[in-house]
């Protein structure tokens, strides 16, 4: 298994108390590999987990202070 290429993530470098943000995820995989997992954490804490082979294959797990829209979730991009 290649490990993904080219991974982008977008985290903003600081956020004000209370703020929405968005975070982002783009990768590559090398000779048509298939996404295994991605996962985000708040330290080490697990908050999101997208899983595209599993049933339903996005999970949240919660962390006090930590609000998830789940109407805005998007699964990570695939470059193209």
């Amino acid at each position: 298994m290649e490990p993904l290429k080219n991974v982008q993530v977008v985290v903003p470098a600081a956020v004000t108390l209370g703020n929405h943000v968005t975070l982002s995820c783009l990768y590559d995989l090398e000779h048509n590999e298939s996404l295994y997992a991605v996962k985000w954490y708040l330290g080490e804490e697990e908050f999101y987990r997208y899983v595209p082979k599993e049933v339903p294959p996005t999970q949240f797990f919660p962390i006090t202070g930590l609000e998830i829209d789940v109407r805005e979730t998007r699964p990570p991009q695939k470059r193209y």
